[in-house]
Order: structure tokens, then sequence, then C-alpha cells
């Protein structure tokens, strides 16, 4: 078995990956980068970037029907196998480009399954690898459900690359991924759309509220929501999908979807050589993300224990991982404002508290709220469905929280987040001259 020596190591191929390697390799490091997977990562081949491709003509073809009969004739059809070829064209050559990029930036690549065998060495294939610095890189996977008959469902890859759309579609499960994809097949053309939550409540990393919003706006489009209810069995007959649920109702289906979470992908510290702690919900780490049980390791992005799982928060890791490592500092992972969103029609974003940890937390604070649906704004694009929640300290004047379901809620989030980044209060957002009539422009009407 050959052995290899690295400076650096960075397991898995995504953006955090990236910034790692990258950030490590123009401070003079000699960096290896292992994946067994095609380079890229899960947001550029399977998430993100390829996702969106599906939800914005979803969205140019929700906002088409809203006007319908006021000022548009007739609403577009989505042509799903011309939507895929050009969703392909953004992936074709991607992992084979990206390991060409490496190589020529001097990056040693290696295309195998890796595992520890020992606190500064990976198993890659028939090789040995040792570096005095080795970075976990290596995401989440989706979560396997366990009920009979699970195997015969697809996931959130499978919806992806579906080379037709089927009539009729269950999503399991009421988190961002049903929902997104639920809105994508709806207004492509699905004749029903399910979506199967095991609990009370949908959406749950979003306010209450704005839920409710994109709730009635996922029903108006004709998706059901059926709340209180969890899958006991899926059979097959011929092409049909048989799902029971706990209630005993019978769902059939074309295609059933397993979008009930995701995992972080800990194949790597199997075994327990590596002396690397780690539970079921991720490697465990201090404030700056190297592991508390070995000091040669550190993670960064979903495979991190209580880390969110969202891209931004990844590659801001990885850059304050490789910062760390080149200067031998301790500077820790800032994580007090993460803003999120799901790409729904409308789509909801969020940051900071909710109106419940506010008032847990004892904060002296007034909260914002209101329908847009009456705003110009909204009536222009035949927008039945919006709603804010801003949430203000009294005296600083500070804004402590953030969340709104509406036409570009997912954009405008950004800027109220950049605002409790750095200190921009309730009263200096409204007296901004903003450029108008833009949706970003109503913030003054929300913060005022």
């Amino acid at each position: 078995m050959s052995e290899q020596k690295h400076d650096a190591m960075v397991v898995g191929s995504g953006t955090s990956a990236y910034f790692a390697a990258s950030g490590l390799k123009e401070g003079g490091l000699d960096v290896a980068i292992i994946d067994e997977r095609p380079y890229g990562g899960t947001c550029a081949l399977r998430g993100c970037q390829p996702k969106k491709y599906l939800v914005c003509n979803a969205e140019a073809v929700a906002m088409a029907q809203h006007l319908v009969g006021r000022g548009i004739v007739e609403a577009p059809r989505t042509d799903w196998k011309a939507l895929q070829a050009l969703k392909n064209e953004f992936l074709e050559g991607r992992p084979e480009g990206e390991v060409e990029d490496w190589r020529k930036e001097g990056v040693a690549t290696y295309h195998d399954r890796a595992r520890f065998c020992g606190e500064r060495s990976l198993q890659v294939g028939d090789r040995v690898l040792t570096a005095d610095h080795i970075i976990l890189a290596t995401g989440a996977t989706p979560r396997c459900a366990g009920y009979p008959g699970a195997e015969l469902s697809g996931i959130s890859d499978d919806f992806l690359e579906l080379p037709e759309l089927p009539e009729r579609l269950v999503f399991v499960g009421g988190g961002y991924i049903s929902f997104e994809f639920a809105h994508v097949a709806a207004r492509a053309g699905a004749k029903e759309v399910t979506i199967l939550q095991r609990s009370d409540r949908v959406l749950k990393g979003f306010d209450a509220d704005m839920v409710e919003v994109v709730v009635k706006a996922s029903e108006d489009a004709g998706i059901r929501v059926i709340l209180n209810e969890s899958p006991e069995q899926l059979e097959k007959s011929g092409d049909v999908f048989l799902l029971t649920g706990k209630s005993g109702t019978r769902y059939e289906a074309d295609l059933v979807i397993e979008a009930t979470g995701r995992v972080p992908n800990l194949s790597v510290v199997e075994g327990g050589e590596g002396d690397v702690e780690h539970h079921e919900g991720g490697i465990v780490v201090d404030g700056s993300l190297r592991s508390v049980s070995n000091p040669a390791v550190h993670a960064i992005g979903d495979c991190v224990a209580g880390s969110p799982m969202l891209a931004p928060v990844a590659d801001a890791q990885g850059k304050l991982v490789a910062r760390n490592i080149l200067s031998g500092s301790d500077e820790e992972f800032d994580a007090s404002v993460i803003p999120s969103a799901a790409f729904t029609t409308p789509s909801i974003g969020s940051v900071g508290l909710t109106e419940e940890q506010a008032k847990e937390q004892g904060l002296d604070v007034r909260v914002n709220r209101g329908s847009t649906t009456g705003w110009p704004s909204a009536k222009r694009i035949g927008e039945k469905h919006g709603g804010y929640k801003v949430i203000i300290e009294n005296g600083s004047e500070r804004i402590v929280g953030a969340h709104l379901a509406r036409h570009n809620a997912a954009e405008a989030i950004n800027v109220l987040a950049l605002a409790m980044k750095h200190g921009i209060t309730a009263p200096q957002l409204k007296d901004f001259m903003w450029a108008y009539p833009t949706i970003v422009s109503d913030l003054k009407y929300m913060v005022g």
C-alpha cells in the first residue's frame, strides 16, 4: 500500500471544501482534495444550483398565472424536457472541469472513499495519505426512512433528474425540499401534488405566521398539505405507488419522494481510528470548528453537529478554517446572523429571533406585522398571499428578527440580515433613499 504526505487534506469537494482548499493553497500549503462522488458537492450538482433552474421556471409560470385576466391572456406551460436540458447545460462537464482546475492550481485530487486509519492519516483506496491538517467537508445525505417499502421511494436527486414529470406525486416530509419541489411540480403541470407531514407543523425552521401564508398559497396552487400523517407502508402495483398512511388513508401516486431531512455524512470517521468525536447529529467541534478530540482535524459544513445546513454557512466556515490553520489562531465562527430562505411561491425568508424567542430572552420588543397583498408591489403582479413580521428592540431600535413571505422575500431578507449584522437600526432603514418602486423599498413600511 503506497503512502503520500500532504500539508493539508480536505475530504469533500463542495463549496465549503473549495474555500478551505483554495485558502490553504494560496497560503503556500501542499493541499489534497478527496471525494468518492463527482467533484462539486451537493450545492452545485444536486441541490441549490440545479434546483434553482426548476424554481425559476415555476416562478415565471406562477407570475403569469396570477395575472391571467389582468393583462395576461393565457399562462405559459412548462416544457419539462427543455427545462431539464437547460439545467443540464449548467451541469455538463462540471465535475471533470473542477478536477482539472484543481490540478492546474497544483492541488492533488483523489477520487475514492476516505476513511481514517490514524489520527493524521486516511486510507483512500489503496493509498494511505497523511497530513498535519485534515478538514472534513463531507456534507450530508438524505435521511433513510424505516417503514416497509421505503426503498421504493425516490429522493431529491431523483426528482432533479426526472426525464418526464409524473402526473401524481407524493412528498413525504414537510420541510423546504418537499415544499420547493411541490411548487415546481404544481406549476409544471402535475395533476396531483401532496405533502405529508407527520406533525402539525411544516417548514419548522421558519416563523409560524409566515408559514401559514405559504401553506395557503400552496393550497391555492393545488397542493394538498396533510398534517399529522406519516407513511406506514409503500407498495407498487404496476406503475402505480400505493402509500398507506398511519391514518389508514391510501395515497396513489406515480412517484413518491422521501424528503424527511438530511443527516451528516460520517462515513469517513467510521471505525474510530481517527479519534474524531461524533454522534448521529454530526462531528463535535469547538467554536473554531476544530475537533474536540483530535486537534489535527477540523470539520465544516453540513457534517458539523448543530451547524445550520446552509451553503453560505459552510462557505464561511471553510474560509475561517483556512485562516486559522495558516495563522495558527483559534478565531471562532460567528453564527449570530444567518438568513435562510425557501424558494416556494411566494418565497419565505427568515433571520434572527422569532417573536417567541425574543420574549423568552426577556427583550423589550415591538413586532411590526401585516399583510402585503394590498400594497402596489403585490397588486401589480397579482400576488394573493404575502406577509411580514419585523421584531424591533425598543430603545436601541435594532432589528432582532425578521420574517417575510412574499414575492422576492428570499432576496429581501438579505437586506434585513445585513442591517442586523452591522447595526443599522429600523429608523435608518426607514429613512434610507431606496430605489423606488422596488420590492426591497417596501422594507421602509415594514420597519416604520
